[in-house]
């Protein structure tokens, strides 16, 4: 027997998601360990018919509708295979990111203990954003580590008894979202965000497949030192300078003034719902203002303060604020945001221990994509910083993404009180070094920023015609008005033209 609940805002969301692209692949998330030493396979799946039991997401189902439900009892899903090698294991957590979720039967959460030996598995975690988001998962596995401890110890599991489930909180948020709450959000929202372009092209538009992959960079441990040393001098969180300096790549290579990022908000106000399972985490847009080449000290004051703003305007959510702000649509594409960032410091990324084992997790680069691009700085326990970037292949060359990465360690290896934005974004490439001259020559000044606009520089349409002609003659290549229009800036230009993001 089961019982239906209303879903959340953000549930409803994903079901929509879900029906669009019923392979899922976009909305689950994978966790894969290497667990050496005696793993008992019994009390582990004993520990986790603990946490189904525990949590009422690991027992739920989305028939279509607008209703969850969610059965009173339910065991947890465990498969155990024996592999004859790394290789082969590590393939499995590779078929697990194309095996759909089932959402109208479940589970949707699963367990794969992929067997080396008797002291060599590797785990292998699914599970669907509607059951669990990235906090969701750190509860997972800390509550997982003391069950299986438990069950190993033939010892009663002693978790708390919560005080509420996920349906409750769900409950909760539609009766706090009254239509003046809401219409007070939207408000605030429309005014931030006028004029802003609602767009990010960082390569030349092209229609997003959702063909996900993901490549990774270590930051030395003296770019991490330099970093927090940075923030605390500055009296900024290590996120700002991390985000202020994301804003700058990527302002960079799409040739923009303005950056919005994607940023998850865990929506865990209620001290109730701390230690709760479920989908929580409602996306805010983050506004990066690079206007009027500020150094990298007023860069951090303008992120944090628009850091706080966005938070405390956080509970409009995310398809709410779509639907209001009414962007051009395309369904191959995310709207207003199609970038995401996320920091994780050390222990907030969803780490496992076992008793009696060592656990590690490989650093896997699995193809997945929530977004067009995401970029995901998690701090290391052993003092390093590992950038995470997961994209779309059908937009983006690895090569173009190694090259993001690249300028991002550079860039935070620069970050000073004093340095301008302009500094840290000379010319990169030859394209842009001719395309600045060009520009400089045609409006009659000395020189020109990569990212001055054409037009607020006192530029008009003969002298842009005047740019294309010079672009086709020089540089033996054609860049369109109507593209030169859209990015008016040696940088937005030059990404045009060099096509460094084509797929292949």
């Amino acid at each position: 027997m089961t019982t239906a609940f209303p879903m959340s805002f953000a549930q409803q969301r994903l079901c929509f998601l879900h029906r669009v692209d019923p392979t899922g692949a976009a909305h689950g998330a994978i966790r894969c360990y290497r667990v050496t030493g005696p793993l008992d396979t019994r009390a582990l799946r004993e520990a986790l018919d603990v946490l189904v039991a525990r949590h009422e997401p690991l027992r739920t189902v989305f028939p279509l509708g607008a209703h969850q439900h969610v059965s009173p009892d339910g065991r947890g899903q465990m498969h155990v295979v024996d592999v004859a090698d790394e290789a082969e294991a590590l393939r499995h957590a590779e078929a697990e990111v194309a095996r759909p979720f089932d959402l109208e039967h479940g589970p949707l959460l699963r367990l794969t203990v992929a067997r080396l030996d008797a002291a060599t598995h590797f785990l292998v975690f699914a599970s669907h954003l509607l059951v669990a988001d990235g906090w969701s998962l750190q509860i997972l596995s800390e509550e997982l580590a003391i069950a299986y401890r438990a069950a190993v110890l033939d010892e009663p599991t002693r978790l708390p008894e919560l005080p509420v489930q996920y349906v409750d909180w769900a409950a909760w948020q539609r009766e706090q979202l009254t239509p003046s709450r809401r219409e007070e959000l939207s408000r605030w929202w429309r005014e931030r965000l006028s004029g802003v372009p609602l767009v990010l092209d960082l390569v030349a538009p092209r229609p997003a497949l959702g063909r996900g992959r993901r490549a990774h960079r270590v930051l030395p441990a003296e770019v991490t030192r330099a970093v927090r040393a940075f923030a605390g001098a500055e009296r900024q969180t290590v996120f700002t300078v991390l985000a202020a300096a994301c804003g700058i790549v990527l302002g960079h290579r799409a040739g923009r003034r303005q950056v919005l990022l994607g940023l998850a908000v865990a929506n865990r106000d209620l001290p109730e719902v701390e230690r709760v399972l479920g989908f929580f985490v409602n996306t805010v847009v983050l506004q990066v203002d690079l206007r009027g080449d500020p150094d990298f000290r007023e860069l951090l004051g303008r992120v944090s303060e628009a850091t706080t703003a966005a938070y405390a305007h956080k509970d409009l959510p995310f398809e709410q604020l779509v639907a209001d702000l009414a962007p051009p649509r395309d369904p191959t594409r995310s709207p207003v945001v199609q970038v995401n960032f996320a920091y994780h410091p050390v222990g907030t990324a969803g780490a496992l221990a076992l008793h009696g084992c060592t656990v590690t997790e490989p650093l896997l680069d699995l193809p997945t994509a929530k977004f067009e691009l995401t970029l995901r700085v998690e701090d290391r326990a052993d003092g390093l910083s590992t950038v995470w970037a997961e994209f779309d292949e059908s937009l983006f060359d690895p090569a173009f993404i190694d090259g993001v990465l690249a300028a991002y360690e550079e860039v935070l290896r620069a970050a000073a009180p004093g340095v301008r934005v302009a500094g840290l974004l000379c010319a990169r490439t030859g394209t842009e070094q001719r395309l600045t001259r060009i520009f400089a020559d045609v409006l009659g000044v000395d020189s020109v920023d990569p990212f001055d606009d054409f037009f607020r520089l006192g530029g008009h349409s003969l002298q842009l015609v005047e740019i294309a002609a010079r672009i086709r003659t020089e540089l033996g290549r054609d860049l369109g008005l109507r593209e030169l229009y859209q990015h008016p800036t040696p940088a937005g230009a030059a990404a045009r033209l060099e096509q460094t993001g084509a797929s292949r």
